[in-house]
């Protein structure tokens, strides 16, 4: 996708590090000291979960400014099903890119791509305040929990 001044498009195996460094970057002193988000970026590009036709950058003028990506996962219902959904991220903004609309814009332009490709959901944990800009929910609010947390703990939910 191109809109405007930015284009949004498949990350590629000669992005990796510079993705790595972006998101170390984002996610540096943001929820403790240092971050590990970088680290686990590397290593779930090569879990066979890893959905590489969700696996996005955006640029600037030729430089990357974001990137997301999304895993399969399953929950696991307590009447027995098993229902497959996505987990998201990191997703990441470049930090003099942070609160000026760029993270919605790449958020919402991979949601409209795993709609697309038929996935029903996405859970992830986040700040219900930006995320829910999108469409996302308390997990709760659709009886849904994580596995570690306490009965209406905090995942979000956004059903695609």
């Amino acid at each position: 996708m191109k809109q405007n001044d930015i284009t949004i498009r498949l990350e590629q195996q000669a992005d990796h590090s510079a993705v790595e460094h972006l998101v170390r970057e984002a996610f540096w002193n943001v929820y403790r000291p240092g971050c590990s988000e970088h680290y686990v970026l590397h290593v779930l590009r090569d879990d066979p979960a890893f959905v590489p036709e969700l696996d996005f950058v955006m640029e600037q003028d030729g430089a990357l400014i974001g990137q997301n990506m999304f895993m399969r996962t399953v929950i696991e219902a307590d009447d027995g099903r098993t229902i497959p959904v996505l987990t998201m991220g990191p997703i990441g903004i470049t930090p003099e890119r942070k609160r000026q609309g760029y993270g919605k814009k790449l958020l919402d332009c991979s949601l409209e791509q795993a709609a697309a490709m038929g996935f029903g959901a996405v859970l992830f944990e986040g700040n219900i305040d930006f995320y829910g800009k999108s469409g996302f929910a308390y997990a709760r609010e659709f009886g849904i929990r994580y596995h570690d947390l306490p009965e209406g703990g905090g995942r979000l939910l956004l059903p695609l």
